[in-house]
């Protein structure tokens, strides 16, 4: 017999494993690192750990590829054989259209390797090769693998001649993940890995990041410690060592990816847990580390160019979003000798890729022969010219004869908050102008609001990032083919396709709906 109970966007498979239980119930009552006392959740998690499979939201369907979970009784097997879900239950992107047949192996070895360590496999996983270096027939991958409850990061060694990881991984996984992987060359020719891997936890950033050093057969951290970095937990034999640092360093720590290396926040003293009238991010920026060579950098930029440009970035943007720097380069255009004002150019990104910023920043300068001396950073402005204000200017009187209003008793509904509209109103031009040309470079185009596909006009079209955050469906009768718009793990197009049979029925019963 078999019972269908209906889906919804929050039901999940029964399954008696006491982890995806826990996963769960971290997933609603996470609670941020050193934050109040969490003896209910371990209550919680205990009663769930003995009594697993009484959590349920669906019944599950008992066919062959139902996905191997272990019970609590279990321990994980490192020989698990996990091929056999390949097509039904992994989805394999391709960062690079033009991924070669080795990157592919590599991309799947990591993958599989991770679910053998791991003792279970992944539920509905979506897995992406980020980055790799080889040295003397070794490769080094990092593999980003999107999953129901958690994202994951993993790092690990194959041997390209037998396709095997001969030692263990590093992996790390978090609430809604997503990593910045870089691969550079140092100074003594050796290849380094640098990635963040960054999540959110009741509203806030908190993650993990590092620079990994391939040697060949193996890879060891070179900050923000030094060590073995093949275990991504305590090594089963012999000290911790690197591995106990490492933790105890990211318990209270935070990175964002910089030009050239990483910016490193520390917990602010001020921030408390409900606190109204507290800043909004639990960090505050404490260094910047640099690796390698980038003009945008903060070591290769005139003091205090970069500090200055990412203070203005964490006060007017919100802080708790993970705004970093992306590019900063002189605008010649728009300095002016005659007043001593050089213009930089910023770019920025929060950290999980899906805003953007672009900003026109101004410092004043002394000259001595051909030296200069940067002052703070006097206005932003936008492309155009006009003032971009920060988040606390507030909107002056315009009455005649008025006297200027006491600061210290403006309210919020009193702050001038034109500026974002305006910034919305540019941002979303920016962005329509990209995706039309993004649709064009795959075959799609617009005509107002019809889609055309290869000269085609369509009848059902449909783009969905695969986070489901952000999505386009549109239908017009006249239309004779049903497209879709390809993405991979972050965001960007990369190709369109006819939806199946399926898929068409299913939307064409939401438009009937």
């Amino acid at each position: 017999m078999n019972n269908k109970i209906p889906r919804t966007p929050f039901s999940t498979p029964l399954s008696g494993s006491a982890r995806e239980v826990e996963l769960r119930l971290k997933n609603i009552f996470s609670g941020p690192k050193k934050r109040p006392p969490a003896l209910f959740l371990a209550l919680v998690f205990a009663m769930c750990i003995f009594c697993g499979n009484l959590v349920s939201c669906q019944v599950a369907e008992v066919n062959e590829s139902t996905p191997d979970r272990l019970n609590n009784s279990q321990t994980p097997d490192v020989s698990l054989d996990l091929t056999e879900h390949e097509s039904a239950w992994v989805t394999y992107l391709r960062k690079d259209p033009n991924l070669s047949g080795e990157e592919l192996k590599l991309l799947e070895t990591l993958f599989r390797t991770a679910e053998r360590v791991n003792g279970y496999k992944f539920q509905t996983p979506t897995a992406q090769l980020m980055d790799y270096v080889q040295k003397d027939g070794w490769v080094l991958g990092a593999v980003f693998v999107e999953d129901h409850l958690e994202n994951t990061l993993i790092l690990g060694i194959m041997d390209k001649e037998t396709g095997e990881v001969p030692h263990a991984i590093f992996q790390r996984s978090c609430h809604a993940g997503v990593p910045q992987v870089v691969t550079f060359r140092g100074d003594d020719g050796l290849f380094r890995l640098l990635y963040t891997f960054n999540g959110q936890e009741n509203g806030q950033l908190d993650g993990q990041a590092g620079v990994i050093r391939f040697d060949g057969e193996f890879m060891a951290w070179e900050w923000p410690v030094e060590g073995d970095a093949r275990y991504g937990k305590a090594p089963p034999d012999g000290p911790v060592g690197a591995y106990s640092e490492y933790e105890a360093y990211w318990d209270n720590h935070l990175a964002l990816l910089a030009p050239g290396g990483l910016d490193v926040y520390t917990v602010n003293p001020d921030f408390a847990w409900g606190k109204a009238d507290g800043p909004a991010s639990m960090w505050q920026l404490d260094h910047n580390e640099t690796f390698y060579y980038d003009s945008s950098s903060a070591e290769e930029l005139p003091m205090p160019i970069y500090f200055q440009s990412l203070k203005w970035l964490n006060e007017t943007m919100e802080p708790e979003a993970g705004w970093r720097i992306t590019s900063l380069i002189p605008n010649e255009e728009k300095c002016d000798a005659g007043k001593r004002i050089d213009c930089y150019t910023l770019w920025a990104h929060t950290d999980n890729d899906q805003n953007e910023l672009t900003v026109d920043l101004y410092f004043p300068y002394e000259q001595e022969g051909a030296r200069r001396s940067y002052g703070s950073l006097e206005r932003a402005a936008f492309s155009d010219g006009e003032d971009f204000p920060s988040r606390n200017e507030e909107k002056q009187d315009s009455a005649p004869n008025s006297s200027q209003p006491d600061k210290t008793d403006k309210k919020d509904d009193d702050w001038d908050w034109d500026w974002v509209d305006k910034w919305d109103e540019e941002w979303e031009k920016e962005q329509e102008a990209k995706q039309i040309a993004e649709y064009q470079s795959v075959g799609v185009t617009m005509d107002g609001k019809d889609y055309y596909y290869q000269g085609q006009l369509v009848n059902i079209f449909l783009d969905q990032r695969p986070n489901k955050s952000v999505y386009t469906l549109n239908q017009n009768p006249a239309g004779t083919v049903n497209v879709k718009i390809l993405r991979d793990a972050g965001g960007t197009i990369t190709g369109a396709a006819y939806l199946t049979a399926a898929e068409t029925a299913e939307l064409a019963e939401l438009f009937e709906d």
